[in-house]
This record gives C-alpha cells, structure tokens and sequence, in this order.
C-alpha cells in the first residue's frame, strides 16, 4: 500500500478483514511473517509515536460521557473548536449538533448532566468519524464505518470521503460493495489470504473472481 492511497478491504464474514487492520495496529502480534511500514518492521518503531500515526474506527467503537467538543477532540483544555464544527459539517452532523441546547458542549448522557444528550447509532458513529479525522493521523482505519448509517447518509460519506480524508492513506472495511468504488485500489481476502489486489475496474473484469461475484451479488438487488 503506498502514501495517499485509499485501499479497501473486501471479503467473506471470518475472512480475516478486521484482524488484519488490527495487526496493522498492533493489537495482536503475528504468530508469523511480518508487517513492514516503509521497510521496517512495525514492531520496531517506538510505540506511543506508532500510536500518534494511525486513528482508527472499529465497530465497537465508544462515545464517552463528556460533550460533544471532548468526544471529537480527547481534549478538554486545548480543543480546537473551529476544526471540530468543521469535522461536524464534514460528517453532516451540523443541523443535529444546532438544535442542541449547549451546541458542542452539550454532554453525552446523564451521568454527569441532567440535560445530557443521547443520539443514534448512525450520528455516534460519525462522531468515531471526526474524532479520527481530528486526530490527524497518516494513516486512517475504519472497520465498517457506516455500518449504523441510513442508505443516503452512507452515500454523503462516501461520496466525499476523498476530500474528508485528504492526503492520508486510508485503509477501510466495508460489506457494502458499492463503497469500493471510491478506492484506489480493492484488497479480497478469502480464508485468509489474498486472493486478488487490485482496482475496482480491473477486478470487475474477471468473471470467475470472488470480488465480482460480491458486487454483482448486491448489486442485483438495485436492478430491475
């Protein structure tokens, strides 16, 4: 995978797809071979400067019991409250976040705050999405980042999420097939291991593939 590429991750439930990235982000350590970034093994770079490196969306993602400033930023004393309302425009949160009463400020929950605030799965979920975009790591990682979200709210993501991104390499799951189509280039992973790695045009050109055989799979549904 090189600089700036946006790569998705594609293949069967167990395929093995989220337990790459989290190797990739030394959750687990390899029983064997190895992972190398810009030729040397990961587990060779310091850890915490590792960490500053990649943010990460998994499906289990959190929302913590602070405002919505503090759960975008991880930072109550030097957030950067310009770039988070950029992030809530860029995620599409801007309206929701408007009719709060305390706007950003308003708290998640009422653990702390009896006028605290709850959302749905899909809004929590484009939360995880700012507070990765505003760590400003090099790398992105997002486990089935629109998994919560309606059909129109999923395709507002993808649509821009070459300009959320930006420069950074992103790496990212998905079930929806449509969603590979704004990559750069389609990782198929089937039992294991790599069966194909390569553009969606490209891979939409051998019939037999398993890639093929996904997008048509779904994309059926959509025709008449």
């Amino acid at each position: 995978i090189n600089k700036k590429e946006k790569v998705s991750i594609v293949g069967l439930n167990g395929a093995g797809k989220t337990t790459l990235v989290k190797l990739i982000c030394r959750l687990y350590h390899p029983t064997s071979g190895k992972i190398y970034i810009n030729g040397h093994d990961i587990f060779e770079y310091d850890y915490d400067s590792y960490m500053k490196s990649i943010a990460t969306v998994f499906q289990d993602f959190k929302i913590f019991a602070f405002s919505v400033d503090e759960n975008i930023s991880c930072d109550s004393q030097n957030s950067n409250t310009e770039r988070v309302m950029e992030l809530i425009k860029d995620v599409g949160l801007d309206e929701k976040i408007k009719s709060l009463p305390k706007g950003i400020e308003s708290m998640f929950g009422k653990a702390y705050d009896e006028e605290g605030v709850d959302m749905s799965g899909g809004e929590k979920q484009k939360i995880a999405i700012a507070r990765a975009l505003y760590k400003n790591a090099s790398l992105i990682i997002l486990d089935e980042p629109t998994s919560a979200l309606d059909p129109l709210a999923e395709a507002e993501i993808y649509e821009n999420f070459n300009d959320l991104v930006g420069d950074k390499t992103a790496i990212y799951i998905s079930h929806r097939m449509s969603s590979s189509v704004f990559c750069d280039k389609i990782l198929i992973i089937d039992g294991g291991r790599v069966k194909d790695f390569d553009t969606h045009k490209n891979l939409m050109k051998k019939t037999d593939s398993l890639y093929y055989k996904l997008f048509n799979s779904q994309a059926v549904n959509y025709s008449e």
